[in-house]
């Protein structure tokens, strides 16, 4: 039987972000929920403070990534769409967040 799929998705991608965060970001980036939903027209997208857990009391960033926009590409696309959104991440804690959309000259 294959393994369970939920588990298997998402620890990829916890492992993937532990990773980049590490090498890419030298671990500045504080944990966040990674999710996959479906959004027409994006491969993924980051929401600050979007995640509130049943305690209430502290938000985490969430960064979704479109399950649609796998088929057809290789690891390495994939995981190049979870940098990007990482790097919204980076904008919002360490940088200038983007106040009037969601892209601007530091998120490109």
């Amino acid at each position: 039987m294959n393994a369970r799929i939920t588990p298997t998705e998402y620890n990829a991608f916890q492992q993937a972000y532990d990773f980049f965060n590490k090498e890419l970001f030298d671990r500045s980036l504080r944990p966040l929920l990674i999710t996959l939903q479906r959004h027409a027209r994006t491969r993924g997208y980051f929401s600050p403070d979007r995640f509130t857990g049943r305690n209430r009391k502290d938000t985490t960033h969430e960064l979704a990534l479109n399950p649609d926009g796998f088929t057809g590409q290789s690891d390495e696309q994939i995981l190049s769409t979870l940098v990007y959104e990482m790097a919204h991440a980076w904008q919002q804690e360490h940088g200038k967040p983007s106040t009037r959309s969601y892209h601007d000259r530091s998120a490109q």
